[in-house]
């Protein structure tokens, strides 16, 4: 289960880092999907510090989300 939570976060980064470059503002959907996964990897880990560091860029990609969507009306 580890390694399928990881492969879904790193194909969400790189989808992510994809979607960005050609300014997409799907990219901040994509960011989530990558977030929830790192977020019930640590939490199985038992990493709490990287579950709170999710939560902050998770937090960011909302925010994102929110600016790319005012920007273009």
């Amino acid at each position: 289960m580890n390694l399928v939570l990881q492969a879904v976060g790193i194909a969400s980064v790189i989808t992510g880092l994809y979607l960005m470059a050609h300014k997409r503002r799907a990219a901040w959907l994509v960011y989530q999907v990558g977030g929830v996964a790192w977020i019930w990897l640590f939490l199985r880990s038992e990493l709490y510090g990287a579950v709170l560091a999710q939560v902050v860029y998770m937090s960011m990609n909302v925010y994102g989300w929110i600016k790319w969507g005012k920007e273009r009306r």
